[in-house]
């Protein structure tokens, strides 16, 4: 796994600003120090939305004025905030203390060698959603996520296969969108969703594309 955070330049991503677009909405990703800010801005009505969090917390603007929340809904948004910077800057923070990576062996989809990869969370530092389960499917030449696969338990449970598209690179850090599938069994083999997909059995949910994206190293 170390290899494929270098090689999409999460060593890089630590000091420096990510920007992107959304499914409309601007976020921007700040990392300096050990200390991180992402920020999110939309449109309400006609008031100007700013969500923020960093290491101090979640904070939500109206027009420039701090919003007092309460617990539930800063949580909700707080969630839903780190939940898109999370798979936009994928591996990154894969490393952590809560982290545990299991090999699982060499696999191959449409021909190609990969590294498969389960990754799972210790419930103290693995944040709200610790009882996802991940697969990643590691290009054995250049090292990169092509494909990845998870379970999730939310207000609803699911599964969900991703197919990596549009890679770029933008000074070093590796961008990429998603092609976002379901499974159509009520309750697949999360191992085995690569041999769905290979077999068009798997069913396309939506497009996780990021837009205008661009990522400046700190001075």
């Amino acid at each position: 796994m170390m290899e494929t955070m270098k090689a999409h330049g999460t060593d890089l991503a630590v000091q420096g600003k990510l920007d992107f677009t959304f499914r409309g909405i601007d976020y921007s990703v700040k990392r300096e120090g050990g200390n991180y800010n992402y920020e999110r801005h939309l449109t309400i009505g006609e008031d100007a939305i700013l969500d923020r969090l960093n290491n101090s917390g979640f904070y939500r603007y109206s027009n420039d004025a701090k919003i007092n929340l309460p617990d539930s809904l800063s949580q909700r948004y707080s969630a839903s905030l780190n939940s898109v910077i999370y798979f936009a800057q994928l591996p990154y923070s894969l490393d952590g203390d809560a982290i545990n990576l299991k090999y699982i062996g060499q696999d191959s989809i449409k021909g190609k060698a990969y590294h498969e990869i389960e990754v799972t969370f210790n419930e103290e530092g693995g944040g709200e959603d610790h009882e996802d389960v991940f697969v990643y499917w590691i290009n054995q030449q250049d090292h990169l996520i092509d494909y990845l696969a998870y379970s999730y338990c939310e207000e609803e449970c699911g599964y969900r296969f991703r197919e990596s598209v549009n890679r770029r690179n933008k000074n070093g850090v590796i961008i990429q969108d998603y092609n976002n599938y379901k499974s159509t069994k009520i309750d697949p083999e999360l191992f085995n969703m690569d041999d769905l997909f290979e077999k068009d059995q798997l069913e396309l949910l939506s497009k996780i594309e990021l837009e205008r994206a661009s990522f400046k190293a700190n001075k």
